[in-house]
């Protein structure tokens, strides 16, 4: 089994200590109230990966992660995020059930 690909690219940039702030530094219709999973889970509004969608993942419980999905390929996802490395921005791929994605927030809906 191969290690899954994560790039570490900034501990540099603003909020890169919380995933939420940055993402809606990017996406700035991602609504707030984003604490837990839960309430990231009732933004899901897409099932299908695409660039640009926020992808809720069900890690780091009870609050869970988003990150930005980057590039969609044949057998994996890549996903730009704040701080599932504690305080950088990096970008991992993987399949969506290794990367705990649980839905996306389709900015565009």
């Amino acid at each position: 089994m191969s290690k899954p690909y994560i790039l570490k690219l900034s501990n540099t940039e603003k909020n890169r200590c919380n995933c939420v702030l940055w993402a809606r530094a990017q996406v700035p219709s991602l609504p707030f109230g984003l604490w837990t999973i839960g309430d990231k889970n009732k933004i899901i509004n897409s099932n299908k990966a695409k660039a640009g969608r926020i992808a809720i993942m069900s890690v780091g419980l009870p609050f869970g992660h988003v990150g930005i999905v980057a590039k969609v390929g044949k057998n994996h996802i890549t996903i730009k995020e704040a701080n599932f490395k504690f305080c950088w921005i990096t970008e991992r791929h993987d399949t969506e059930k290794n990367l705990n994605i649980t839905g996306y927030f389709n900015p565009n809906k």
